[in-house]
């Protein structure tokens, strides 16, 4: 099964389809991000997914053969047509296999389709993925 990159609103989504723990998928996620040390902790991003998540803000999960391997935020800020991309994270097993490039692009072309033209990149590793491969403008 390839990788998808799939928008929630809900950390209690259903991406898992195996029978599922409660709260698993926020656990996993907040795992994702212990793990990682770019990025703040897992309990803090989570905390500010959420406060996105009653404002209409997504988090695109990377899923491969049924397990979050990757998450970046997808934020309005209400007042340009821009989308902030913030807090990527990959499986670290899955680190320099340029998964991360993989999954911004699939989240790229997921929003372009909504109708985004422009993107900001947060993160500095968003913004150097978003640089090699000429994502920062669409293109009309």
């Amino acid at each position: 099964m390839p990788l998808e990159a799939i928008a929630i609103n809900d950390l209690d989504a259903p991406l898992i389809k195996k029978p599922a723990r409660d709260n698993e998928l926020a656990e996993r996620l907040q795992a994702l991000y212990d793990n990682d040390d770019t990025q703040p902790s897992g309990a803090e991003v989570l905390s500010l997914i959420e406060q996105g998540f009653k404002r209409g803000q997504y988090l695109y999960v990377g899923m491969f053969n049924d397990k979050p391997i990757a998450a970046v935020s997808c934020f309005d800020d209400g007042q340009t047509d821009a989308k902030r991309l913030q807090y990527l994270t990959v499986h670290e097993q899955n680190k320099g296999r340029a998964i991360d490039a993989k999954f911004i692009k699939l989240v790229y072309d997921a929003e372009v389709k909504k109708g985004v033209r422009q993107f900001v990149p947060v993160d500095s590793d968003i913004h150097h993925i978003m640089s090699d491969y000429e994502l920062l403008r669409v293109k009309e």
